[in-house]
């Protein structure tokens, strides 16, 4: 895969559509290089590309279209679950299809991760005959009207999860509008409701088990953070162009801002180069952090120097702005929202008075 050509086209596909329409034109351009078969394991005719140039992948969008990266890092998030699934036969049927362009599938987990609702679970399964009965929310869809089939997951009342493939059309699924974001619409993220919707044991994936995410590949600690390398990289690119307009600014850019961004950026793929090996802690709670650090801070500079005409809704700088505020919330579970504030606060979490 070419990034540099990948980059050259998306730059282009972003500069003719919107905020608000499916990205079309840049998902063909994604189909184009092989990006939805990136880490469809080589059995099936993908790529299985290894973590680096995976997380490569993502910068390189996201630097041209944060939307783009969200939408391939949830169908990606499907395929790596399908390929480790239990269930050989579905799996291997959508791996085929994603490889040959015809499947664009997503996730709606976040309700037994991040988005947990206190009392009942937010999406139950129920065992019957055939397999299993869903009833419930998955809260945050990304591309639900525009994916095949969703990659979901349910507690049981005994409080085992199960993972499941559901297609978009089956009947008791409800796919919402997409939400009015701050940012993102593009990514026609939506709230899916499931009423009685009957999953066929080939359909499940793996479980009933308990924390039936847990083997979910190691590399998935750092996509948030490649994404969100590439946003830094889309903000300093602005950065650089009005540095000069303001006296001492073009050395802050160079004696701090980007030695930060070079080494946030080198540690974030020296973690991915390892992240196989067993004896090597992960440092992705830190490096999400580190990420969102910066894209903060580079954030607030790019609207300091780029003033009044930044505020404009007709340029480009107020929605990298408020593009940056997505990673603050995406997969932001306690231990990353911690992290990030103690970063912008520049405060250790080892002392133990620093947050009180």
């Amino acid at each position: 895969m070419n990034i540099e050509l990948l980059a050259s086209r998306l730059r282009l596909s972003a500069a003719a559509e919107d905020e608000q329409g499916w990205p079309d034109a840049g998902l063909q351009v994604l189909r184009d290089a092989g990006c939805l078969k990136q880490v469809v394991p080589a059995e099936y005719g993908g790529i299985g590309a290894d973590p680096p140039v995976q997380l490569g992948t993502y910068e390189a969008i996201a630097a041209e279209c944060v939307a783009l990266a969200l939408i391939l890092t949830q169908h990606d998030a499907a395929v790596e679950i399908l390929a480790a699934s239990d269930q050989e036969s579905v799996a291997g049927e959508l791996l085929e299809k994603c490889v040959r362009g015809e499947e664009l599938l997503t996730v709606g987990i976040s309700q037994v991760t991040t988005s947990r609702r206190h009392g009942r679970a937010a999406m139950q399964a129920v065992r019957d005959d055939q397999g299993f009965v869903l009833d419930g929310v998955m809260p945050w869809v990304t591309g639900a009207q525009r994916a095949d089939h969703i990659v979901t997951a349910a507690v049981l009342e005994d409080d085992r999860q199960l993972l499941a493939s559901v297609p978009t059309d089956a009947p008791g699924l409800a796919i919402g509008d997409p939400m009015p974001l701050l940012a993102l619409q593009s990514s026609w993220t939506s709230e899916v409701r499931c009423q009685a919707l009957a999953v066929p044991r080939s359909a499940v994936l793996r479980g009933p088990m308990q924390a039936v995410l847990e083997r979910r590949a190691p590399v998935k600690g750092l996509t948030v953070s490649s994404v969100g390398i590439g946003m830094a990289g889309a903000l300093l690119r602005e950065v650089r162009q009005l540095a000069d307009k303001l006296p001492g600014a073009d050395r802050l850019l160079s004696d701090t801002i980007e030695p930060r961004f070079d080494a946030i950026r080198r540690r974030l793929f020296d973690a991915a180069r390892v992240v196989h090996e067993a004896d090597v802690e992960s440092p992705a709670v830190a490096i999400r952090a580190e990420v969102n650090g910066i894209i903060t801070r580079l954030a607030a500079t790019l609207m300091t120097l780029a003033k009044g005409t930044g505020f404009l809704l007709t340029r480009p700088t107020q929605r990298l702005v408020r593009e940056a505020a997505f990673f603050l919330v995406w997969s932001a579970a306690p231990p990353v929202q911690l992290a990030t504030l103690a970063r912008i606060w520049d405060v250790s979490l080892d002392d133990p008075d620093a947050l009180d």
